[in-house]
């Protein structure tokens, strides 16, 4: 049984005006959460309506299960991508997430939201050229779920507890896959401790997000060296609140991904070439050193098309990336987050 307030509207167009008078929309047309739409989207997880996936003490909120199966009927998702948003709400609200502080900074951290395993191609979560972008439903409108529940459940709205100085795009939506068949790297699941043929989500918070081009190297050294040199000169901002480190995560796209396969690079060397110089001393204003922890702390991700020889690097907030498995009806209980 649903629990949320039911109302009526004559029309669609009458719900949409009412949605934006409300604050429901991120700015964008919502589609209309009827009782029957959310019922279809909860069969598709097997949660009941008040399963609790999380909860923000500060903000003295709770979302539920019903709560995210509205936002994503609202966002746009087909029922069947819902598992795949209460993975990412589970993943943002778990406390290394820290959705208070993501959510309510003044720098308006985004939320990236990474898919792995068979369910991305299931769905259809775009990994290969163009994937961080427009065009592609999953994507968009996952990302854009996750986001509508941070707006109208956990109250992350503008000039109330949202805070931004600017904001930015990628808090409409920031969604996407892992190209688990280039090369033979090791996926970022695996690499966090889940089966293969497990399906995931990682979450993780984000500042800023910059493109590393690089055209002029010729191996994988070089490419490396851009990306450090990228890295500290934007530096991490509140790395220092952080004692175990944050994760700075590495799109890298197929011309900067053959260097690597050419030359037998794992992901592992290529952490471990990474991390000491990432980490090293500050040299000045523009050359700031990275609190990472640990070499496991950095997060390589192959996507992306041919053609661009680039890295997208993606900058943390106050936040560490958190996995969390994907459950459907019949499923294997999920593990711990990580």
């Amino acid at each position: 049984m649903l629990h949320a307030r039911r109302e009526e509207w004559p029309d669609a167009d009458a719900f949409l005006e009412a949605a934006y008078e409300r604050g429901w929309t991120d700015g964008l047309p919502v589609v209309p959460a009827t009782p029957e739409r959310v019922e279809a989207f909860l069969a598709t997880s097997g949660l009941a309506p008040d399963t609790v996936l999380g909860v923000v003490p500060t903000r003295e909120v709770t979302v539920t299960a019903e709560h995210a199966a509205i936002n994503s009927v609202m966002a746009g998702c087909r029922p069947e991508y819902f598992p795949v948003v209460v993975a990412a709400v589970r993943a943002h609200l778990d406390e290394h997430g820290n959705c208070h502080s993501t959510t309510g900074t003044l720098s308006g951290a985004a939320h990236a939201v990474i898919v792995n395993g068979p369910i991305r191609d299931e769905l259809d979560v775009a990994y290969g050229a163009g994937c961080l972008g427009p065009g592609f439903r999953a994507n968009a409108t996952i990302g854009r779920a996750l986001r509508l529940v941070i707006r109208n459940v956990c109250r992350a709205v503008p000039g109330f507890l949202d805070r931004a100085t600017f904001s930015w795009p990628l808090r409409y939506s920031f969604c996407f896959g892992e190209d688990e068949a280039a090369g033979d790297w090791t996926p970022l699941h695996v690499q966090r401790g889940y089966a293969p043929d497990q399906s995931t989500v990682t979450v993780h918070s984000i500042m800023r997000m910059v493109s590393a081009w690089d055209s002029s190297s010729r191996d994988p050294e070089g490419v490396l060296d851009t990306l450090v040199a990228e890295t500290r000169y934007h530096g991490i901002a509140g790395d220092a609140f952080l004692g175990d480190g944050v994760n700075v995560v590495y799109v890298m796209g197929r011309e900067h991904q053959r260097f690597f396969f050419d030359a037998g690079w794992s992901k592992e060397r290529m952490q471990a070439y990474l991390w000491p110089r990432l980490t090293a001393a500050t040299a000045g204003f523009h050359d700031r050193r990275v609190n990472l922890g640990h070499p496991e702390n950095i997060l390589i991700v192959a996507a992306g098309g041919a053609g661009m020889a680039e890295t997208w690097v993606l900058f943390p907030h106050l936040a560490w990336a958190v996995t969390r498995v994907v459950e459907r009806p019949g499923d294997v209980p999920s593990e711990t987050a990580r």
